[in-house]
């Protein structure tokens, strides 16, 4: 089992009865922690200058996306795969793990139930080996 900062990568399904992480966030608080999340990002001195000079309201978008449906919004990505994204940028471990860092210190201050937390970051986890390029 894979330890993120005290959350373990296993955290069990939503019941239907509490009904989905979406459900239960709303899509309004969604947008607003990704526009928070994406700020942070943009303006962080280990991984911003990866965006450097790239639209933020584009990326900030396509990453809500991505957001809403893993949370439980249905297909609603449409951005390019991952991989294609990003090809060529030289992202490596640490790079990964800050922005997983900076995701969960956003969630975290925001209140977002620690099952939601745990199962977002189970998810951005998970997307690891489509991104990374290696350790640095």
């Amino acid at each position: 089992m894979l330890v993120l900062g005290g959350f373990s990568a296993h955290h069990p399904p939503v019941t239907p009865a509490a009904g989905s992480d979406l459900e239960r966030l709303g899509e309004d608080r969604v947008r607003r922690l990704v526009a928070t999340f994406m700020e942070r990002v943009f303006a962080d001195p280990m991984i911003g200058f990866y965006f450097q000079g790239r639209p933020l309201l584009r990326i900030r978008e396509l990453e809500a996306r991505f957001a809403l449906a893993h949370l439980g919004g249905g297909d609603v990505y449409t951005g390019r795969p991952l991989e294609e994204a990003h090809a060529g940028l030289s992202i490596f471990g640490g790079h990964f793990d800050r922005r997983t860092a900076l995701l969960k210190e956003t969630l975290l201050e925001d209140g977002v139930d620690l099952d939601i937390v745990g199962r977002w970051l189970d998810h951005t986890e998970a997307q690891r080996a489509r991104v990374v390029d290696g350790v640095c």
